[in-house]
């Protein structure tokens, strides 16, 4: 019986200190950036809702970045603001339909 323990407790030790060993990060370390805003090399804040609703081209920039790669973009703060921006207009311009026209 002494001998059987001897020979397992060694191999259980190995199989503990090697259980962590291959596994794989959740988050990839090359996953893209959020989708750039500026041509400049340092970081930028990102943008407000009322800023994507001023900018519309910049806000469809942002969109097709974020629809293109949305497992890796679609919860980064520029795409949930350009998001809740594209809503925001597209709810004023039904009201606008609605009143007949933009005031």
């Amino acid at each position: 019986m002494k001998h059987k323990f001897s020979c397992i407790f060694p191999a259980l030790i190995a199989v503990v200190l090697l259980t962590g060993c291959g596994k794989e990060e959740t988050q990839p370390k090359d996953a893209p950036a959020p989708p750039a805003t500026s041509d400049t090399a340092s970081p930028t804040p990102e943008k407000t809702v009322s800023w994507f609703m001023s900018n519309r081209e910049e806000m469809k920039r942002i969109l097709k970045a974020c629809k293109d790669n949305p497992g890796a973009l679609s919860k980064t703060p520029d795409c949930v603001n350009a998001n809740a921006a594209r809503d925001k207009l597209i709810v004023q311009e039904m009201k606008d339909a609605v009143k007949g026209g933009p005031k």
